[in-house]
């Protein structure tokens, strides 16, 4: 690797690794674009759902990666403490958030879905959502968070027990399934996505994280190889956005766009994702320093709070919706960039704000 790019590379091999908070907060910065919607120059960074890979998957693959990071710092007892605790919050979170949201859609207010179908059953439905059979507002991304971290412990238990090739077996087996047969898999919770298609993306990223400096330090061992194949990847993911830009192969946007491809992820979209994963963290491995010092203050915070980002984008599109036309007044998209920029500042600047009182109380 030249030496002037050598001096850009990620160094810090002890404590948080601020490429994962990177790479989430830039997940969650596109997901907050696609989802507070109207016209924008924002969308070259998500891509607007019309791309091979969203914020989605990368979402739930740095979720899995994450813990299975933090696991393996731990015992398995401190590991399964972890998942409970984490677990019983994301299910909190959804619940409140599929509540909270139908209670200011019963209000009149608009909110990202459509309104409450007042002709629901209510009891049924908060029924649901305590079981995670109903959601509402993108209660449902979490719900399926929470469904994945139930079968963490069992992945824990064979990952500590040196036998991470059958989570990858297994995972591996129940995607070919939803993908063959679905009704097989299928799981009862409410989901926008196919639940045992995703999981895949989720448990991969918990062996992967487990197995980090494993990882590591084989590529180490291997650098003119590991750069060449770096380099291979960045080189094919580049052109696969030309190729996309330009529609030169529109059987492949057919095969993998679309919710018909996305909600169940079918196999040549997830090879997409595998190599964007790979090019994402590539990319900002090699580049860290101009990455992080020219947009690393902004997304850290973002994905260093992850849970209270993606709340808070939901939040935010209550005033947004409420206060102006806001699909009329964003047609022109600087309108539009303007107005989700705002919101994605305020939500940097809670969190900035929390952190300091957090600080200030401790101080005192």
């Amino acid at each position: 690797m030249v030496s002037w790019l050598q001096s850009w590379v990620y160094s810090n091999s002890t404590g948080r690794d601020l490429r994962i908070d990177w790479l989430r907060g830039f997940c969650l910065f596109a997901m907050a674009i696609d989802h507070i919607g109207g016209e924008s120059f924002l969308y070259v960074f998500s891509g607007r759902l019309n791309f091979y890979i969203s914020a989605a998957e990368g979402f739930y693959f740095i979720s899995g990666l994450t813990l299975g990071i933090l696991a393996s710092r731990q015992t398995l007892l401190q590991s399964l403490e972890r998942v409970w605790s984490r677990l019983l919050v994301l299910y909190r979170t959804a619940v409140l958030i599929a509540l909270g949201f139908m209670t200011l859609s019963l209000l009149g207010l608009k909110v990202w879905y459509d309104p409450w179908n007042k002709e629901q059953n209510l009891l049924e439905f908060v029924a649901g959502v305590f079981t995670l059979q109903d959601g509402y507002n993108g209660s449902e991304i979490l719900g399926l968070y929470v469904w994945y971290m139930l079968f963490a412990p069992l992945a824990f238990w064979l990952l500590y027990r040196k036998q991470g090739w059958r989570v990858l077996l297994v995972s591996g087996v129940v995607y070919i399934l939803s993908q063959v047969v679905p009704t097989v898999v299928g799981a009862p919770i409410a989901s926008i996505f196919m639940p045992a298609a995703w999981q895949i993306l989720f448990f991969a990223g918990l062996v992967v994280g487990f197995h980090r400096l494993e990882l590591a330090q084989f590529w180490a061992q291997r650098p003119r190889l590991r750069d060449g194949l770096g380099v291979g990847v960045l080189l094919t993911a580049a052109a696969f956005i030309v190729v996309h830009a330009q529609g030169w192969l529109p059987w492949l946007d057919r095969s993998v766009l679309g919710d018909a491809n996305t909600e169940p992820l079918v196999w040549p979209r997830l090879l997409l994702v595998a190599l964007y994963l790979q090019a994402f963290y590539i990319l900002v491995t090699w580049f860290w320093l101009p990455l992080s010092r020219g947009v690393g203050w902004f997304l850290i915070p973002l994905g260093s709070a992850s849970l209270w980002t993606f709340t808070a984008h939901l939040i935010a599109m209550v005033p947004l919706y409420n206060l102006l036309d806001y699909w009329e007044v964003t047609q022109n998209p600087w309108w539009g960039t303007g107005l989700q920029l705002l919101a994605l500042g305020g939500i940097w600047a809670s969190i900035q704000l929390y952190r300091r009182w957090r600080k200030a109380g401790a101080a005192g």
